[in-house]
């Protein structure tokens, strides 16, 4: 590595992920030959020793231990503070990266540089596509598609699934709205000009308000098929409830920031009918199963979800 600054300052967040995140940095490591790049490791007060591992087996990284639970986007914002690059790379502890994935990013960054945001195609752990990585902006027709299971039953089409980009095969370069914060590469230049993450997203959807903000000044989303790393998803969660609650205070909160007044009741209604719809679902499908159990929890929380984080 260069001893002047780094290209990339390479950033994740550990929350109790310590196998994950040794495979991650394992992988980082191996596959980056042509970039320089330096690692930033922020530990949210982790009680599996993450930290320990960290110091142990990658010394060369820097870790920064938060002392508390600060969320993604909190987690982000501190190490980006100590960051020399100029590209801030953001990588989830739960991914692998293959074919030396950053060096293909990076390349495709230089050669797109107006857009300000790039990122690549994610896989399952059996190397089956991920389509979990890039999203249109909320919109009503997705929302009611989404909350009829029509998004979910025609799920390879961009009419019901436009959400999704369904009809997108991930085998082209594409601009979108929104993508993944688990495999996300910006500009310095465009990160300070937004003031990075907004700490106000604890955790999900920090990342879609930072794209639409970008795109409200002129930057463009874009994603290379040539860029590909596996993504494990939803690691640091032990229950579907409890990620999916913060799941949906990212999405209502969204809506609070970047949809106009008159049509967020609406927005936030096609949430709360996605919900009811799911819970019914399986309180008449599976009245006895534990996805029937989570469902209602989250349906039970929905007084506080529906507020966004506030």
């Amino acid at each position: 590595m260069s001893q002047t600054a780094p290209e990339i300052s390479v950033i994740l967040v550990s929350y109790n992920t310590v196998g994950y995140i040794r495979r991650a940095l394992e992988s980082l490591y191996r596959e980056t030959q042509l970039a320089t790049f330096e690692v930033i490791v922020v530990d949210n007060a982790s009680s599996d020793n993450s930290a320990a591992m960290i110091r142990q087996f990658f010394p060369q990284a820097t870790l920064i231990e938060s002392g508390s639970n600060l969320g993604f986007a909190g987690g982000v914002q501190l190490g980006a503070k100590q960051a020399q690059g100029q590209y801030l790379l953001l990588l989830n502890p739960d991914t692998i990266i293959l074919n030396a994935a950053v060096d293909r990013l990076l390349h495709f960054a230089k050669l797109c540089p107006d857009n300000g945001i790039w990122s690549g195609v994610t896989r399952n752990q059996d190397m089956s596509l991920n389509t979990q990585h890039a999203w249109a902006r909320p919109s009503f027709p997705d929302l009611l598609f989404s909350a009829l299971g029509l998004s979910k039953l025609f799920s390879n089409t961009c009419l019901f699934n436009h959400a999704n980009y369904g009809c997108w095969k991930r085998d082209s370069v594409k601009e979108v709205d929104i993508v993944s914060g688990c495999f996300f590469l910006t500009s310095r230049a465009l990160w300070d000009k937004l003031g990075g993450l907004d700490p106000s997203f604890f955790m999900y959807a920090e990342e879609a308000d930072y794209c639409l903000r970008a795109k409200a000044l002129g930057y463009q989303p874009i994603v290379t098929p040539d860029a590909q790393i596996v993504h494990h998803g939803g690691v640091s969660h032990s229950h579907f409830s409890g990620k999916l609650v913060k799941l949906l205070k990212g999405k209502v909160e969204l809506i609070n920031r970047h949809v106009s007044p008159a049509k967020r009741p609406a927005y936030r209604f096609l949430l709360y009918l996605y919900v009811l719809n799911k819970y019914l679902l399986h309180s008449l499908l599976k009245p006895r199963s534990e996805q029937r159990r989570e469902w209602q929890a989250v349906f039970a929380q929905r007084a506080d979800w529906l507020q966004g984080y506030r």
